[in-house]
């Protein structure tokens, strides 16, 4: 699935001057391990939007005109709008892999995070409010897997939220 989704995006970016609004997000839980990884996929210029409209600044992350605070800045943008609550208690911290940001074709912006709970994981709420602040039909599409399970999640300004139970 995540295949299809990569190719998806890069066909839009590509033949299209992005018409939809979309994330995608694959996440793997280790539940008795307490270790949660994710992927999360952007499109750049959404992405710019975020650090014009929201802290005012400009330049292209990766390339020479790159706002010194640029990276900083996404980081803490992701961490206000993505969280993970486990056990009805617990946040956990997202951290980065020393924030790898990649584009794909100039085009996507590759985020990967790590996550680990201090216990192992029963029940756990994500909340996924990425770009719904910028954009009113954002969709925030999450792949989520637990062990051999998968399952497919689609999110909006309305509906945010996911609610696992890992037992």
């Amino acid at each position: 699935m995540l295949l299809f989704f990569t190719v998806w995006i890069n066909f839009c970016s590509t033949f299209f001057a992005h018409p939809m609004y979309f994330s995608y997000t694959n996440m793997d839980i280790d539940a008795q391990g307490g270790c949660v990884l994710l992927s999360v996929r952007l499109f750049a210029d959404d992405m710019e939007t975020v650090l014009h409209n929201k802290y005012n600044i400009e330049g292209w992350i990766g390339t020479k005109a790159e706002h010194r605070d640029g990276r900083r800045l996404l980081r803490e943008y992701l961490n206000e709008r993505f969280s993970i609550t486990v056990n009805n208690s617990e946040k956990i911290e997202l951290v980065a892999d020393s924030m790898t940001i990649v584009k794909d074709d100039e085009t996507v912006f590759c985020f990967y995070m790590k996550g680990v709970a201090r216990q192992s994981i029963s029940r756990m709420e994500i909340d996924n409010r990425l770009l719904t602040d910028f954009f009113e039909k954002q969709s925030n599409l999450m792949i989520i897997s637990t062990g051999r399970n998968e399952k497919a999640y689609k999110l909006n300004r309305k509906n945010h939220i996911i609610e696992l139970s890992l037992e």
